[in-house]
């Protein structure tokens, strides 16, 4: 006499079976082991009970009965176990529908021997692309280190846009690397051999940014060296001009800008005589240029020359993916400028991922610095974070606060202005507002138009 249960038991870890309806007519008495339901206790009630108590999902029974077809699924249980579940249709011996057997397969053992070997995969990938990046790093060459999509095609755009002589603009908040992506660019230009000159028109005063881009001649003006000075567009020359916060350069000195990139010439202060340049230009802006140039503050015919391929640097806080992998680079890089051997808690790395870092990847570099050289012990405890950092992961931990009582459309009023302020804030574009919010574009454009969102 064959024992069909134990059959069944030898080739499949649970079995279930049903009727027409979903109402359970049999179980493995296995069922407690993997759901944490006694078997008895599911005897002549419908199997969507159990499923809407949270014992597993995703339901599979009532699909097979909707569709009348063989169903596979994988299900997680109450007993956090994976289930590999095979849904069949019982057909009596009328052709009608009858009811319905689940088989299940245990496959948690499976499940996380696959999920062990993907993360030794992307360790292997992860360490490869360190090792690549430190070899080039101690080589004195620029390296980007990126982890997300948004970031990867900066990189691979950067790469392509080396290779010619338009004159590009980076885009992109302060401190969210367009310095470096500059140099990098340059190093996988041409161009590589030739000088790579960084000037940050910000940080000069306007007074002397002319004689300092442009050189003077001797005796050009009270002060000047007698011998005079090549100016930093001269000193690229055959290389890449970089010229960072462009948005700060006056009106007059634009103009002698737009005469370098159309006649490739310059004229040194206090001389009436030309030389000849040739460089590639990179200029980047976390300013508005278009905006400037409607409000008179930045010539037309100078935007259009270095806007020919702009190039946008997502912020730090739409890429979080990357904080950590940026975290363990700086540690690094810290700890051998200093001499110290430093290691981060692995709660430090989550506190610092769920900040928003307004200063972008500068901000963040600043921190670990801070936090190498101020530690008295080789790992750093999330206590040595800075204070302000913790406050925002508090505030953001908490969500919406509450603190007085209004009309209910006020109050959706005022969390949608605010809302769309800060969408406004962060993204620029009513393609981007309207992504970030989960919004049409047609909406986003009339909400912040609504909320007085200036584009």
């Amino acid at each position: 006499m064959i024992d069909y249960e134990a059959l069944l038991g030898s080739l499949f870890d649970i079995v279930h079976v049903t009727d027409a309806e979903g109402r359970t007519l049999y179980c493995s008495g296995r069922y407690e082991e993997f759901f944490g339901i006694d078997p008895r206790e599911m005897m002549g009630k419908p199997i969507e009970e159990f499923y809407h108590l949270g014992y597993f999902a995703p339901t599979i029974t009532m699909r097979v009965i909707r569709n009348k077809k063989k169903v596979h699924t994988i299900q997680t249980t109450r007993k956090n176990r994976k289930l590999f579940v095979e849904g069949t249709p019982i057909w009596d011996q009328d052709g009608n529908f009858s009811g319905v057997v689940n088989t299940s397969i245990d496959i948690t053992g499976q499940d996380q021997l696959q999920q062990e070997l993907n993360e030794v995969k992307y360790v292997g990938t992860v360490l490869q692309s360190e090792m690549t990046k430190e070899n080039n790093r101690q080589k004195g060459e620029t390296c980007l280190i990126y982890r997300s999509q948004s970031m990867e095609q900066v990189a691979m755009m950067a790469k392509k846009l080396s290779q010619v002589e338009s004159s590009m603009i980076l885009l992109g908040e302060s401190g969210v690397g367009k310095g470096v992506l500059a140099k990098y660019i340059h190093e996988c230009s041409p161009r590589v051999d030739k000088p790579f000159v960084h000037i940050n028109c910000g940080a000069i005063p306007e007074t002397l940014l002319e004689s300092e881009l442009f050189g003077y001649e001797k005796g050009a003006f009270t002060g000047a060296d007698k011998d005079g000075k090549a100016g930093l567009i001269e000193k690229a020359n055959g290389g890449t001009l970089f010229l960072d916060e462009i948005g700060e350069m006056s009106l007059s000195l634009q103009v002698k800008l737009l005469n370098v990139l159309q006649e490739k010439t310059i004229t040194p202060v206090g001389s009436s005589v030309s030389r000849k340049v040739d460089v590639k230009l990179i200029t980047a802006t976390n300013k508005n240029l278009r905006q400037m140039v409607k409000e008179g503050k930045f010539r037309e015919d100078l935007y259009y020359r270095i806007h020919v391929v702009p190039l946008e640097i997502p912020p730090l806080r739409e890429r979080q993916e990357e904080i950590p992998v940026l975290v363990h680079y700086f540690l690094n890089v810290f700890s051998q400028k200093y001499c110290l051997e430093r290691q981060l808690a692995d709660t430090c790395y989550r506190i610092l991922s769920e900040y928003d870092w307004p200063g972008n990847v500068r901000e963040l570099e600043n921190v670990v610095e801070r936090l190498v050289v101020t530690s008295h012990d080789v790992l750093i405890t999330p206590a040595q974070i800075p204070r302000y950092i913790h406050n925002q992961e508090t505030s953001v931990n908490k969500g919406i606060k509450v603190d007085r009582v209004m009309a209910m459309q006020d109050a959706m009023d005022e969390v949608e202005r605010q809302l769309v302020h800060r969408a406004y804030e962060q993204h620029k574009t009513t393609t981007k507002v309207a992504e970030a919010l989960g919004i049409s574009q047609p909406s986003a454009s009339r909400k912040l138009r609504k909320w007085q969102c200036t584009m």
